[in-house]
């Protein structure tokens, strides 16, 4: 293994965390050998750099706290940065519904807010539902919020 190549992978990572497969992807297309991109990830992964469950939490709290996106979303972001089946779903395992619940209501509060006085009630309906769907909100949790806010029209 070369030393630009540790060089190479660790500027990458001084910008943010990378999973395990985004880096392989980056240092491949830099036409590094396999063999030595192995090897870098593992001394990599040793000194604390490469960390996908650590990554796959962080990218959790995010959504969860900064973000109102839902399991759904979530799950779907963590597989596009390549991170493992396995760490996804013993990180989601405990995923808790009401709190989803809750950022749901919070974010159709804000949209039904901005949207109700240009559309009237059924087309609002339907895009508050596409707007909570888009976000990755599970659909129990949607079928909940449109009957709290629009219970007659159910």
């Amino acid at each position: 293994m070369s030393k630009s190549l540790l060089a190479v992978a660790l500027k990458k990572l001084s910008s943010r965390a990378y999973s395990q497969k985004e880096l392989e992807k980056y240092l491949a297309k830099r036409n590094f050998s396999q063999a030595e991109i192995k090897e870098a990830i593992t001394k990599l992964q040793s000194w604390g750099y490469l960390n996908d469950q650590k990554l796959a939490m962080d990218w959790y709290m995010y959504y969860t706290n900064n973000k109102p996106h839902g399991y759904l979303y979530i799950y779907k972001k963590l597989q596009a940065k390549g991170i493992s089946a396995e760490v996804i779903s013993s990180l989601l395992e405990d995923y808790d519904q009401e709190k989803e619940l809750e950022r749901a209501r919070g974010l159709a509060e804000k949209f039904i807010a901005n949207k109700a006085k240009q559309t009237q009630q059924d087309k609002l309906k339907g895009m508050l539902a596409r707007h909570l769907y888009r976000k990755g909100f599970l659909q129990v949790n949607i079928m909940k919020i449109l009957v709290e806010f629009f219970p007659d029209t159910i």
